[in-house]
C-alpha cells in the first residue's frame, strides 16, 4: 500500500521508561478501593479491539520487535488508514478498544461512543499539531458518517491483520494466564502486577507506573487484566465504563516475550528425546505446526507428530480455527520445562 510508511512513524514511542520508579520521577497513581481488588481479574479470553489497538501501536513503533509486524504492514489496507489519523500518540483514545471478546459487540460499542467522549478524546489527537482532517472534526462533533468511517477501519484492519493472528493470539493468551495463577494463589495481585512489567508496583493500595505524573481511580469497578500476543511494550491502561467492558490492563504476554536463557530451562532430552524435548522448549512461545517445524528443524508433518505425542502427555495444547492450527504448553508443560513439576 503507498506510503504505508506513515505507520512506522514513531507515534508509540513515547513510553514510559524502563526501570522501577526512582526518587522524583513522574508518577501516575492508579488509586483502588476494597471493591476495585475484589472486581480485579483475568479476563476470560482476548478482546479483539483492545488487539487491534494494541496491534496498530505496535506497528507504529519504530523499532517493533513482533515478528507479524512486517506481514501486517504489507496486508494493511486502505480503508483502515482513517485509524492513522486518531492513533497518533500515547494515550490513544480509548473509545477504540472496549475489552470484549466479540468483535462485532465491540463494534457496536464503538458505534455508540457518546458525543462529549468524541469531543473529548479525538479533539486530543490534534492538539498542538495544527488543522486536524475535516473527517476528524465531523468525528469529534459525533456525525454519523465519520463513525461509520471508524467503524469500517476497525473491521477492515482487524480482518486483514489481526484475524490472521487469532489463534495464535488466544495461544498465548491461555499460556500466559495459566502461567500466572500460580503467582496470584502464592503472592495475591500485588506480586502478579509486580510480575507484569518493570514499570508496575504496588504501593499503599495503589498502583503505581513510571512515566508521566497523574493520578486516577478505578470507580469501584476492578480493573480486566488482557495479555496481548501483539504488544511488546509497556502496559497500556484503558477506562471504559462497565457496560464497554470496564477498565482494563492491556500487558505484554509472558509467553510471547520471555525466551529460554542458559540454565533456565530443564534438560529433558534424556527423557523426551533431543527431538521432542526441543519441540517442547520451542512452545514457551506458541506457534503454527509450520512455525514450530522451523524453529526445530524438522518437516512440518515430523512437528505434528511431536506436539501430538506430546498433547497426549498433557504437555502441549493445539487451538485449531479453520485450517490453521497452534500449539503451546500447558501448565504442566511449563512446569516441566522449569523445574516446578512438585507444584502440580
Amino acid at each position: 500500500m503507498a506510503g504505508l510508511q506513515a505507520i512506522n512513524s514513531g507515534a508509540a514511542e513515547r513510553t514510559p521508561p524502563a526501570g522501577l520508579p526512582a526518587a522524583g520521577q513522574p508518577l501516575m497513581t492508579v488509586r483502588c478501593t476494597r471493591d476495585d481488588l475484589l472486581l480485579t481479574r483475568f479476563g476470560e479470553a482476548p478482546a479483539p479491539l483492545a488487539e487491534v489497538a494494541a496491534g496498530l501501536l505496535e506497528m507504529r513503533r519504530r523499532a517493533p520487535s513482533a515478528r507479524w509486524v512486517p506481514r501486517a504492514r504489507r496486508a494493511f489496507p486502505a480503508t483502515a488508514r482513517p485509524l492513522l489519523d486518531l492513533v497518533t500518540a500515547l494515550p490513544s483514545p480509548t473509545f477504540l478498544d472496549p475489552p470484549v471478546p466479540d468483535l462485532d459487540e465491540g463494534l457496536e460499542i464503538v458505534r455508540a461512543t457518546p458525543r462529549l467522549v468524541l469531543a473529548t478524546q479525538v479533539s486530543a489527537t490534534w492538539r498542538g499539531t495544527g488543522r486536524p482532517p475535516s473527517w476528524l472534526r465531523a468525528l469529534a462533533d459525533g456525525e454519523a458518517e465519520a463513525m461509520d468511517t471508524v467503524v469500517r477501519a476497525l473491521r477492515d484492519f482487524y480482518t486483514a491483520c489481526i484475524a490472521p493472528q487469532w489463534p495464535r493470539i488466544v495461544t498465548t493468551f491461555r499460556a500466559d494466564v495459566a502461567d500466572r495463577i500460580p503467582v496470584l494463589a502464592t503472592g495475591g495481585l500485588a506480586e502478579v502486577f509486580g510480575s507484569l512489567h518493570e514499570t508496575l508496583a504496588w504501593r499503599d493500595d495503589s498502583l503505581e507506573r513510571s512515566w508521566r505524573s497523574g493520578e486516577c481511580s478505578l470507580g469501584g469497578r476492578g480493573l480486566q487484566l488482557l495479555p496481548s500476543a501483539l504488544w511488546t511494550g509497556p502496559p497500556l491502561f484503558a477506562g471504559h465504563p462497565e457496560e464497554a467492558g470496564g477498565n482494563a490492563l492491556i500487558y505484554a504476554a509472558r509467553a510471547q516475550v520471555t525466551a529460554p536463557g542458559p540454565g533456565r530451562s530443564r534438560d529433558l532430552s534424556g527423557i523426551l528425546g533431543r527431538t521432542r524435548a526441543a519441540v517442547l522448549n520451542a512452545l514457551r512461545t506458541p506457534r503454527s505446526t509450520a512455525e514450530l517445524a522451523e524453529c526445530v528443524g524438522t518437516s512440518a508433518p515430523s512437528a505434528s507428530e511431536h506436539a501430538t505425542a506430546l498433547r497426549a502427555s498433557g504437555l502441549v495444547q493445539t487451538v485449531r480455527s479453520g485450517r490453521s492450527v497452534h500449539h503451546s504448553l500447558t501448565p504442566l508443560g511449563r512446569s516441566l520445562l522449569n523445574g516446578n513439576l512438585n507444584a502440580h
